[in-house]
C-alpha cells in the first residue's frame, strides 16, 4: 500500500469519525435529556399514586364510618320504644307471627309470654309460639321474619316431624326494645 492510499483512507476513517461524532453526540446528549425527563415522570407518577392510595384509605374509612353509622341507625330505628309495656310488644309481635302464619299456610298452637331480660340500655322480650303445618310454610315464615323492618330474632328453633310433609315447631322469638 502506497502512502497516498493510506492518507485517502485515513481521511476517510476521519470522516467517518467526525460523521459519526456529529450525529451520535446530539443523540447521546437528546438521550440523557430523556432519561432526566423519564425520571421526572417517574417521580410524578410515584408522589400521584402515593395520594391516590392516600385517598383511597381515607375514602375507605369515610365510608366504614358511614356504613357503621347506618347500620347503628337502622338498628336503633328497628328497636321499639321505651314507652311500650311489655305485654303490649309480646302481643304485637305474636299478632305480627300469625298474620304471617296464616299467610303461609301455618297454624300457631299456642303461645307464650317468656319474662324479658334487660341488659343494659336495651331490653330483650322473647316470644314463645308452637307453629303446625307444612315444612315449605316454616322456612317461608323464617324467611319473612328475617326480612321485617323491626328486628325480630329467633333465638331458639326446635322442629318436630309429624309427617312426611308436615312438622310442630317451637319457634323463640325476641324482639327488642330500648330503655330510657
Amino acid at each position: 500500500m502506497s502512502r497516498d492510499r493510506l492518507k485517502i483512507i485515513g481521511f476517510y476513517v476521519l470522516a467517518a469519525l467526525i460523521i459519526a461524532r456529529v450525529v451520535i453526540m446530539p443523540l447521546q446528549h437528546s438521550l440523557s435529556e430523556k432519561k432526566t425527563l423519564l425520571n421526572e415522570y417517574e417521580d410524578a407518577y410515584r408522589m400521584r399514586m402515593l395520594s391516590f392510595e392516600k385517598y383511597k384509605a381515607l375514602e375507605k374509612e369515610k365510608n366504614k364510618e358511614s356504613t357503621a353509622a347506618a347500620v347503628e341507625e337502622g338498628f336503633l330505628k328497628s328497636l321499639y320504644a321505651a314507652d311500650i309495656p311489655y305485654s303490649t310488644l309480646q302481643a304485637d309481635v305474636v299478632e305480627k307471627i300469625s298474620a304471617l302464619a296464616e299467610k303461609n299456610g301455618l297454624a300457631i298452637m299456642n303461645f307464650e309470654f317468656a319474662e324479658p331480660t334487660v341488659v343494659k340500655s336495651i331490653s330483650e322480650v322473647p316470644v314463645i309460639l308452637r307453629v303446625n303445618g307444612e315444612q315449605k310454610g316454616v322456612v317461608a315464615l323464617l324467611r319473612e321474619i328475617e326480612k321485617d323492618n323491626r328486628k325480630l330474632a329467633v333465638k331458639r328453633f326446635e322442629d318436630t316431624k309429624t309427617g312426611p310433609y308436615s312438622s310442630q315447631c317451637a319457634i323463640t322469638i325476641s324482639a327488642f326494645r330500648l330503655e330510657k
